[in-house]
């Protein structure tokens, strides 16, 4: 059994959660579990994107290596099996 709570909210939110979770399929709380994982995702892409604004600012030859290193993969064929590589 998964441990819950109860959090106050505004019933004008709670009426618009319901109804979002209806539409999807989903209870309340599971779509208020997407919701925070969202939420997180895009946190963390945020702070990614930040890191490579900062790291281009910073020092862009080393970005610049880190791109063509990405490519280098990319280009690989990871696909193929180990001996036909």
């Amino acid at each position: 059994m998964s441990e819950s709570t109860t959090i106050r909210v505004r019933r004008e939110t709670r009426d618009r959660l319901n109804q979002l979770a209806h539409a999807r399929g989903l209870s309340a709380p599971e779509l208020i579990r997407q919701l925070v994982d969202r939420a997180e995702d895009d946190q963390l892409f945020a702070q990614h994107s930040n890191a490579y604004d900062e790291l281009r600012r910073r020092a862009p030859s080393a970005l610049a290596e880190m791109e063509r290193e990405d490519a280098a993969w990319e280009a690989s064929d990871l696909t193929a099996p180990p001996h036909a590589r």
